[in-house]
């Protein structure tokens, strides 16, 4: 059933868009049947998701899919999430997405662009080539799901090993680094973000087909407002993720991944403000058009890097190598339509020029400095593609450093280019009121400044960024302050533009002012880090209901103040190693951050004591020479192996001794519970016992050599078990969190604003229409709001979104 819903929306998908591009030319001969064909495609879309759902949420392991990803020992919300856990489910979720965003769309087009509104020539709709291009998009991912099926069979993925009708008792489950509760969240806002691009890049290639670009951005703004909204919330939330639970100590590392989804967020941020200039003043058409093909043209260049398998050894996000089929098949997707939406722009280059306004450019303008943003921001957006893209162009990787140093002079200017643009009017600012406005915003970011520098600031470009950050949130504040009072809504811009520097600031502190200190913690024992906290380790803890994880408990004591930490470490069959989580204890101005790193035990062996040898190889160890001659197999049989029954592996080993030679067989028992190394001793001393702990004959023979002295174990034996583990402080990370969360309270209320805006001049069109006068001129978007009471705001009359 599975693969039929597919084709059938793939061919409803298709025909939809064929459909629409001929209806593009002036005719509405085809409109109904594309509508009709369009919800085919979405209602099948989506009984195919709520079908693989049926397929995970019932445990049906014969199929590779769910038998691959989940398991039934998950907990239902991480079992939905398994829907998008592999190749397959994110393809499906990104589909699912279109057609649900496709049904909010088509209305949206229906009832703001409706030829019964004034202006409006009959005909001349946007939405069969907006329609056209969304349901060509959805084509495509669906064709890929196709190539890539999340319903095949065990049998039909491994036919060599496993016969047809075979069901297994369970799955491999979730990778464990995803069985947390920001996996449900996370990755659907994520890509609702990568989905929305979709619709500006739409109304983009649509104005660029019909040659016109009259009304195109009033149409898409709303969309590129909530494209930016919701992807930039799913990118911090992976950071938050991350800080959470990888246990490395930070939000953000610069992996490919991660750059390659917030390359399409900076350029359609750029969008959103020459979109706003070019509504105001009526430039920078090339600029917005441009910028939303470009973002949606990253989104596919994320997925081409995310999913083809050429990010394998550079990033930790990246899926494996999807086959020939889907590889080529994301380059021709790539190819057909960013190379396409570029080429068009390049065709139409010469018809997208801004009629010149009259007079002399003024450089001192409100759309100036936001042209200026927008290009100082792209920059960022290039610097980080070109170190993203690094290992496809020379196969080597960029470290962290080199994105931290060139991107912070770049924050340093959008962050005082932001509070410069608001304190600027549109199309012209008088220079001796703009540089008096400026007297305050300066006097209080000089002063905060001097109080940084005091309190330990002492980087000149970290102290610029927090001067230029303050600089901007003074501004916007004082902005938004005023006009929340009035109108909340259109206070939006401002309040997001402080959530952003807030985050700057927030950035500062934690990751350029961090503190961190590796400690060693014997059970019992107080020992002080980081200038004043006293930890002491108290012992492990079974996790209720989970036998195989482990709390690790430390207490922390600070002047008055104690409490309890709880970082978590546990061994991992499905990674085959051991899993480590931090715990963290949110102090308000800052984070305490424990990591567990390892846990040494009275009497095992320490990785000083283990040596590992290839066939043949010679090491010299405590005063002893050491070679792997071969592997010992005759206490090894293989038939009792495979029967469960106890064998005996060796490894024969040459030890020289004060110029004695002699060889002695280091064995290890391997059963069904595990395997346990046989201690052996050289006749020549009897300081030193030999353990076999590891070996492995697959490939190049290797053995791991445990070589204990004996007095030293003695000695150790009465020592307490001791945790290792990294403490570290995080200045004002919550400014990280927070500021994210003001940025995106500030886009939703822009985006109600725009979407108020739209609908009243929809009515007013409408009333004007029914009066006869539809074709009569009606107030455009560039009238002058009201004026503040208090002068000194008079440039923020005109709310930018």
């Amino acid at each position: 059933m599975g693969p039929y819903l597919i084709y059938g929306a793939f061919a409803g998908a298709l025909l939809s868009s064929i459909l629409y591009f001929l209806s593009s030319g002036g005719t509405a001969k085809y409109i109904k049947q594309a509508r009709m064909l369009f919800h085919v495609s979405a209602i099948l879309t989506i009984s195919s998701t709520a079908f693989l759902l049926y397929l995970i949420m019932t445990h049906q392991f014969q199929y590779t899919y769910v038998w691959n990803y989940s398991s039934k020992d998950l907990p239902w919300n991480l079992l939905i999430a398994t829907f998008y856990a592999g190749q397959e489910g994110s393809f499906h979720l990104w589909a699912f997405l279109m057609a649900i965003l496709g049904v909010f769309l088509l209305p949206y087009l229906a009832n703001r662009d409706s030829e019964k509104l004034p202006g409006n020539l009959p005909n001349d709709k946007y939405e069969p080539l907006v329609m056209g291009t969304f349901t060509l998009l959805s084509a495509f991912l669906l064709s890929i799901m196709i190539i890539k099926s999340p319903y095949m069979f065990v049998w039909q993925s491994f036919p060599a090993d496993v016969q047809m009708g075979f069901i297994p008792e369970d799955g491999r489950g979730l990778n464990p680094l995803l069985q947390n509760f920001w996996m449900s969240i996370h990755p659907p806002i994520l890509f609702t973000g990568f989905t929305s691009l979709s619709i500006p890049f739409s109304f983009a290639i649509a104005a660029l087909i019909k040659n016109r670009y009259d009304k195109w951005m009033k149409l898409a703004l709303p969309w590129t407002l909530f494209g930016g909204m919701i992807l930039g919330l799913g990118i911090m939330l992976g950071g938050y993720w991350a800080y959470g639970v990888l246990g490395w100590g930070g939000y953000w590392a610069w992996d490919p991944v991660e750059n390659s989804s917030f390359v399409p967020w900076l350029l359609i941020i750029g969008a959103i403000h020459t979109m706003v200039a070019e509504e105001k003043v009526g430039k920078y058409k090339r600029t917005s058009l441009i910028l939303c093909v470009l973002a949606y043209g990253m989104v596919l260049y994320s997925t081409f890097l995310t999913r083809s398998g050429v990010l394998g050894d550079a990033s930790v996000h990246s899926f494996v190598d999807p086959g020939q089929e889907v590889y080529l098949f994301l380059v021709v997707f790539l190819a057909i339509f960013a190379g396409g939406g570029l080429a068009l722009i390049g065709f139409r280059f010469k018809s997208l020029r801004t009629v010149k306004a009259e007079g002399q450019v003024n450089l001192l303008s409100r759309e100036s400095a936001l042209f200026v943003g927008a290009i100082t921001i792209c920059a960022t957006a290039l610097v980080i593609a070109v170190g993203t893209s690094w290992p496809i162009i020379s196969k080597g990787t960029v470290e962290p450093d080199f994105y931290n140093r060139m991107n912070l002079p770049l924050a340093i200017l959008i962050a005082a280019i932001n509070g410069i643009s608001i304190l600027l009017r549109w199309k012209h600012s008088d220079e001796k009121s703009f540089f008096k406005s400026l007297y305050l915003p300066l006097g209080f970011t000089a002063a905060i400044t001097i109080v940084l520098v005091i309190v330990g600031v002492r980087d000149l470009l970290m102290a610029l960024l927090a001067a230029a950050s303050f600089f901007s949130v003074f501004i916007n504040g004082e902005i938004a302050y005023t006009i929340f009072r009035k109108n909340k809504s259109k206070a939006g811009a401002y309040i997001a533009h402080m959530g952003v520097m807030l985050l700057f600031l927030g950035v500062i502190g934690s990751a350029r002012y961090s503190e961190e200190e590796n400690v060693s913690l014997p059970l019992g024992e107080p020992k002080e880090v980081l200038g004043g906290y006293m930890l002491t380790y108290k012992g492990a803890t079974e996790i209720p209901g989970d036998h195989e994880k482990y709390h690790f408990n430390v207490i922390v004591q600070k002047d008055d103040r104690a409490f309890l930490l709880q970082p978590v470490m546990y061994y991992s069959e499905y990674s085959e190693g051991i899993m480590k989580n931090p715990d963290i204890a949110n102090l308000v101005t800052k984070d305490l951050y424990l990591s567990p790193m390892a846990l040494e035990e009275p009497g095992q062996f320490t990785p000083n004591d283990i040596h590992s040898f290839n066939k043949g190889e010679e090491k010299d160890i405590n005063g002893m020479k050491v070679k792997f001659i071969d592997f010992d197999r005759s206490k090894f049989n293989r038939d009792e192996m495979e029967a469960g029954k106890t064998n005996i592996m060796g490894a024969e080993l040459e030890v020289t001794i004060d110029g004695k030679t002699e060889k002695i067989i280091a064995e290890q028992e391997m059963s069904q519970n595990g395997s346990s190394p046989i201690p052996v001793k050289p006749l020549g001393s009897d300081k030193f016992t030999f353990y076999l702990t590891k070996l492995s004959v697959a490939g190049e023979s290797t053995v791991d050599i445990a070589i204990i002295d004996d007095n030293k174990m003695q000695q150790e034996q009465g020592a307490p078990e001791t945790l290792i583990l990294t403490a570290s402080v995080k200045p004002f990370i919550n400014l990280v969190w927070g500021g994210t969360i003001v940025m995106v309270i500030g886009f939703y209320f822009a985006l109600i604003a725009r979407h108020r805006r739209i609908k009243s001049e929809t009515r007013k069109s409408e009333h004007l229409s029914s009066n006869g006068n539809g074709h009569g001129e009606h107030a455009n978007g560039n009238g002058n709001g009201k004026q503040h009471h208090n002068k000194k705001h008079k440039h923020a009359e005109e709310e930018e979104v």
